[in-house]
């Protein structure tokens, strides 16, 4: 079995890009996990989802953070925070690769299901902003996994993409 922390050779290690590639790809993840949690929507309708008690427990007033288009009430406060989240955790494993190439193992669905893990078991509930990942039942949990599937799965595509062009110029 190969070593998943054998690392790139640092002459082909692009760090730089690899920050420019996560602020990319966690923008546009972030756009396909929130489509997907409108097709399946990991809470119910009447609890509020945790980047909105986020900033509530910050003191932030969330109802001024609002907009309107085709009759819904958009926030963007909520969205905000979910889109920054997406940013972050998209540099912290563009810059991982650059590193230990092999963390793309299933396409960097194996990551992004330790970072549900991590933030939705554990964090989210120890702040919280929502209750225990596994007391929810079985659909929050598959919305949750399967979506951040898709999320990773796309995050790493466009770093793939990008970074091959970006670092190959003849391509």
């Amino acid at each position: 079995m190969k070593n998943i922390f054998e690392t790139r050779d640092k002459k082909e290690q692009h760090i730089i890009i690899a920050v420019y590639i996560g602020i990319i790809s966690g923008i546009f993840s972030a756009f396909v996990k929130s489509g997907f949690e409108d097709l399946l929507p990991p809470r119910t309708a009447e609890t509020i989802p945790p980047p909105v008690v986020l900033l509530q427990k910050l003191g932030i007033n969330v109802d001024g953070m609002t907009f309107h288009w085709l009759g819904y009430t958009v926030n963007w406060g909520g969205n905000g925070v979910h889109i920054l989240f997406s940013v972050v955790i998209a540099i912290v494993y563009c810059v991982i690769v650059e590193y230990f190439p092999r963390v793309r193992l299933l396409h960097g669905v194996l990551f992004g299901l330790l970072v549900s893990i991590f933030a939705h078991g554990l964090v989210v509930p120890l702040l919280g902003l929502s209750g225990w990942l596994w007391t929810a039942g079985y659909q929050p949990i598959i919305s949750e996994f399967v979506g951040t599937a898709f999320w990773m799965w796309s995050i790493e595509a466009i770093r793939q993409s990008l970074r091959l062009t970006w670092t190959k110029p003849n391509c």
